[in-house]
């Protein structure tokens, strides 16, 4: 238990918190650690990728008011989020036509694909496989082989990204959060946005430049 964890201005007290003794280098090169979204549950936290920042506020109902003002103003509205598996996020977005449904998201770390894609997905939505340029990586810890894909169209609310760089693995697995998920987006997705979690209204908000 951590007796005193500061963030900015904001400090948390006694905190559960994990070490893990590995020689391994994070793909991010050196860091003292990962804040979990354990974390952000207890705060309203907007993710600037735009801005290059991260918001932390205390949840109170004027700072949650004035998230809903910003992103009204931005012609943002809010999208549902949902937790899964205790810390995994999602909400609702399409690939390709394929219409609203659950899609997981994984926002922070590192990586250059936009969205990974299930095998299966990709197949039935005909989504451009580049099947000559394999990728030897893991999934969940389990090494995998997936191939780059080249989506027309993958959106979140009114956040889209068109025609970008993603990653299909037809060796899926079911995701361990219970939903039906049509593909996850990574943090390249985000990078010309702002995003706000509400874990009190339970939304999310995503709008196009710096957070105001």
């Amino acid at each position: 238990m951590l007796d005193s964890f500061r963030l900015g201005d904001i400090e948390l007290r006694n905190m559960p918190v994990v070490w893990t003794e590995t020689d391994q280098v994070s793909p991010a090169g050196p860091n003292d650690g990962l804040i979990g979204t354990w974390v952000f549950y207890h705060l309203l936290t907007t993710f600037d990728y735009a801005g290059r920042s991260l918001i932390l506020r205390r949840p109170t109902p004027e700072a949650a008011a004035k998230v809903r003002a910003d992103a009204a103003r931005a012609g943002a509205r809010p999208l549902p989020l949902y937790l899964g598996h205790e810390h995994e996020l999602h909400s609702r977005g399409s690939v390709d036509g394929s219409g609203a449904q659950v899609v997981g998201l994984s926002i922070g770390g590192v990586g250059e694909s936009a969205a990974v894609i299930p095998g299966g997905t990709a197949e039935r939505l005909r989504i451009r496989t580049d099947r000559d340029r394999p990728v030897e990586t893991f999934a969940h810890s389990h090494p995998t082989v997936a191939y780059p894909c080249y989506p027309k169209e993958i959106r979140l609310g009114g956040a889209t990204a068109k025609g970008s760089y993603c990653m299909t693995n037809p060796n899926s697995r079911p995701s361990r959060s219970g939903f039906d998920v049509l593909a996850t987006f990574f943090h390249p997705f985000y990078k010309p946005y702002n995003v706000t979690l509400d874990f009190t209204g339970m939304n999310l908000y995503i709008a196009r430049g710096k957070a105001t």
